[in-house]
């Protein structure tokens, strides 16, 4: 069986690489083959719609394709018109991962105002025709007129799918693996964290992602505790928030962001850390808590959907606080610190998630499609 893998925007971006995992994987098996084509979009409309028409010609020749969506590396506002380009000139049968599959719409939520009479029906019905306008909306209908089924990570993203499509497949989010050449003290002197106790969030810094509410609870932690912001920017006005609010409540000088990390810098500070935190309020598949799993790190994130999901493979592989509160969150670091340090069921959840296990249902799914 041949597969042709589209791999669209930055090459950087945690979704590319994603796609990129996968077409290696399938390399090394003995019956498949694999052509790929990338994709990084300019802005400038007839380029972007000739690189598309490339990458479809190019895959042209494969027994199906698998490409991954969400709306950013798709274009956000063009995202319709670009996957109408590719789509329609693709021959193949086609497979789509959705990754950051968008929250219930907002007007499920004014219709809960509605009904204790806060907003009124015309506001409600305003907000379902732009809901039906929108680009995510316009997009998702694309890929599920030309595909059999969609790919999700998690059972929460298949729920929010299901008022728009019921064939929805959830292959989780596999964990690389991983090893590190150093020890965490060595890491720590290499850093200039010795003494410190370091907390770790990882991944783009955006708003939702508990940025905020890790300072609020850092100000109620000992002073040897220090966080590190691992990753990409992102939202830089939202940094520069976090940052004041650091700096208000005195503990500035215990935060440290990195930026962009190469992958050396960034192994360096997953050996480092001694607590992995994803204090994220909403999400929907994480790569940055896939990356803490093949790292074998305890783990403390908020109770979401998503976390009860690896909670239920593995039981109490990763640990909770349940309410988003700052007093709460130092807490439950405060109580993963003192635990004994035993990393044998996180190591247990990484082997049920391995790339080759994961790969296995993706050619499941694979081999459906080629069969017709």
């Amino acid at each position: 069986m041949k597969i042709g893998y589209l791999h669209i925007g930055e090459p950087e971006h945690g979704i590319v690489r994603y796609g990129r995992y996968l077409a290696n994987e399938a390399r090394t098996r003995p019956e498949l083959s694999v052509i790929e084509a990338e994709v990084v979009l300019t802005g400038d409309q007839t380029v972007d719609r000739q690189t598309l028409l490339t990458a479809a010609a190019t895959l042209s020749e494969a027994d199906l394709i698998h490409f991954q969506h969400n709306a950013h590396i798709w274009g956000k506002k063009h995202q319709v018109q670009h996957l109408k380009t590719f789509l329609n000139a693709c021959v193949p049968p086609k497979i789509a991962t959705l990754h950051d599959v968008f929250y219930p719409p907002h007007h499920s939520y004014l219709w809960q105002q509605v009904r204790h009479g806060k907003r009124s029906v015309i506001d409600w019905l305003k907000a379902i025709a732009r809901a039906q306008l929108s680009p995510n909306l316009r997009g998702l209908r694309q890929i599920l007129d030309r595909t059999p089924f969609v790919l999700v990570c998690t059972e929460e993203e298949a729920k929010r799918l299901d008022r728009y499509t019921s064939v929805v497949k959830t292959i989780p989010h596999f964990v690389e693996s991983r090893s590190f050449n150093i020890t965490p003290e060595a890491a720590r002197e290499q850093l200039n964290l010795t003494g410190k106790t370091v907390i770790t969030l990882l991944g783009f810094i955006y708003r939702g992602k508990g940025h905020d509410l890790l300072v609020r609870a850092l100000a109620q932690l000992p002073s040897n505790y220090e966080v590190v912001f691992a990753g990409g920017l992102g939202h830089e006005d939202f940094l520069q928030e976090v940052i004041e609010l650091a700096k208000t409540l005195g503990v500035f000088d215990r935060i440290r962001v990195t930026g962009y990390l190469s992958e050396a810098d960034q192994a360096l500070y997953l050996a480092a850390t001694h607590l992995a935190v994803c204090p994220f309020k909403q999400t929907s598949a994480s790569g940055s808590l896939c990356t803490w799993i093949s790292s074998h790190k305890p783990i403390l994130a908020f109770d979401l959907p998503q976390i009860a999901e690896y909670n239920r493979l593995q039981p109490n592989a990763i640990a909770t606080f349940s309410a988003y509160t700052p007093d709460n969150l130092a807490t439950a670091i405060e109580q993963s610190i003192e635990q004994t340090q035993d990393d044998s069921v996180i190591v247990q959840l990484h082997r049920q998630l391995e790339m080759p296990v994961i790969f296995d249902r993706h050619l499941d799914q694979y081999t459906v499609v080629a069969k017709g």
